[in-house]
């Protein structure tokens, strides 16, 4: 996911319905899950956690842990590795291209329908391609409490897909949202999102 950790794609028909424009911004209320990512016939899952409009992503890529944490409401990101003990936040021209941004600062999108998602009713919403998103055009579902739990989608790096797993709703520690103690973040040298990402997609999330 740009570093977003983010997720969302393949377009599908909208529904008959008449649209209602809306402004999607993370949730809120705390909950944690598997977020399963497909892109370019690569498959990526790690344990997501969100509270507070703060988001954290745990992963493997190509065998090293990474963990990506967005402060929204501080407008930060940050990659974290583990093994090796260091972290980096995202410079103003990465965070732009990668869409950092727009998840800071909400996501247009029109309503297209109501679907049942793994047992949760859902809303879903149409992101049209532009070049705030990286021409990215998606299809976004969302839970009446605000938890995007699917996306599909089609941008200039082909399909992609999200979709959530063992959701569970409940607070979640603040610590999850921090770097550890006595860990000081660098700043992230431009293109390193995509090539410690794998270069995936850009994908919107709530």
């Amino acid at each position: 996911m740009r570093i977003v950790f983010f997720a969302a794609l393949f377009a599908i028909a909208a529904s008959a319905l008449p649209a209602r424009s809306a402004v999607l911004t993370p949730p809120e209320i705390g909950y944690s899950a598997t977020r399963i990512v497909n892109t370019g016939g690569n498959e990526i899952s790690g344990k997501l956690y969100s509270q507070d409009r703060n988001e954290r992503w745990e992963m493997s890529v190509q065998g090293m842990r990474q963990v990506s944490i967005l402060q929204h409401d501080a407008g930060r990101a940050f990659l974290y590795m583990p093994d090796m003990n260091m972290a980096m936040t995202m410079n103003t021209a990465d965070a732009e291209k990668y869409g950092v941004s727009g998840i800071f600062t909400g996501i247009e999108a029109e309503e297209a329908g109501r679907d049942n998602v793994n047992g949760e009713g859902t809303t879903r919403y149409r992101i049209a391609p532009s070049p705030r998103n990286g021409n990215t055009e998606a299809m976004l579902w969302i839970t009446d409490d605000g938890i995007p739990v699917k996306a599909e989608g089609q941008g200039s790096q082909g399909t992609f897909s999200m979709e959530l797993k063992d959701l569970k709703r409940g607070p979640q520690d603040a610590s999850l949202f921090r770097l550890p103690d006595g860990v000081t973040p660098m700043t992230m040298p431009a293109g390193l999102p995509g090539m410690m990402q794998g270069r995936m997609p850009p994908m919107p999330a709530r």
